[in-house]
């Protein structure tokens, strides 16, 4: 039975990493699927590693959350390197991922990138790394596919996921209703990020934004997204 372990390090990349798991079963029901991930994953049908958490870099406080997150990834790292695997998965997250794609590469393991790294805007010698690496990568714009090929990585453009939960029209004053909004006055999205740092980080300063707004502006709704 083909095995496939999945790795995922955040919120969003354990929502990408559900509806690859419930894709690949509906395919092949007896595949056997492992991830490091989260609700998500599980309820789709994937084995989570129960000893493994989810990783997020994003916002590390203090030794012992440093000290945490080493022995995450040496488990990981472990898990990789102690099973047989027909192929890992790693979805997003290259501050991670990128470590256990050498990892399984040493192990003689096929490497799948799901989300493909946007090396192309931060960092485009890191083209070649996952050439050398990553047998496929999976991209979610259109744009990066050549780029990847013209680097001579193999790659595929599959789609944004978020297109499948995004509905593509909608009623506005609808939606108005059913967020406890009034029908008249602009509204305001609030984005704060999925992962713990993120939202750390980012909520005190929406809710300042949010203040001055208010007292200037007391037409303004704002309705705040939640991962």
């Amino acid at each position: 039975m083909p095995r496939i372990l999945i790795v995922t390090g955040e919120a969003s990349g354990d929502l990408h990493g559900s509806h690859l798991v419930k894709a690949l079963k509906e395919l092949s029901p007896a595949l056997q699927i492992v991830g490091v991930g989260g609700a998500s994953m599980r309820a789709a049908g994937a084995e989570l590693v129960k000893d493994i958490p989810q990783l997020d870099v994003m916002g590390l406080i203090g030794l012992s959350a440093v000290k945490t997150m080493l022995q995450r990834i040496s488990r990981i790292r472990t898990l990789i390197k102690g099973e047989r695997w027909d192929l890992v998965v790693l979805i997003d997250n290259p501050g991670l991922n990128f470590h256990f794609a050498r990892v399984a590469r040493a192990c003689g393991l096929k490497v799948l990138y799901y989300i493909a790294p946007q090396v192309w805007a931060w960092r485009r010698g890191r083209m070649r790394w996952i050439q050398q690496r990553v047998d496929h990568v999976l991209a979610i714009l259109p744009f990066e596919e050549p780029l990847y090929k013209k680097a001579g990585v193999r790659c595929t453009f599959v789609g944004n996921p978020l297109l499948d939960e995004v509905a593509p029209s909608y009623d506005r004053q609808a939606l108005r209703r059913q967020f406890g909004l009034s029908d008249a006055g602009p509204v305001i999205g609030l984005f704060p990020g999925s992962r713990k740092g993120e939202l750390l980080e980012h909520i005190p300063l929406l809710l300042e934004t949010v203040k001055r707004l208010a007292q200037r502006h007391p037409a303004i709704q704002f309705i705040l997204a939640q991962a």
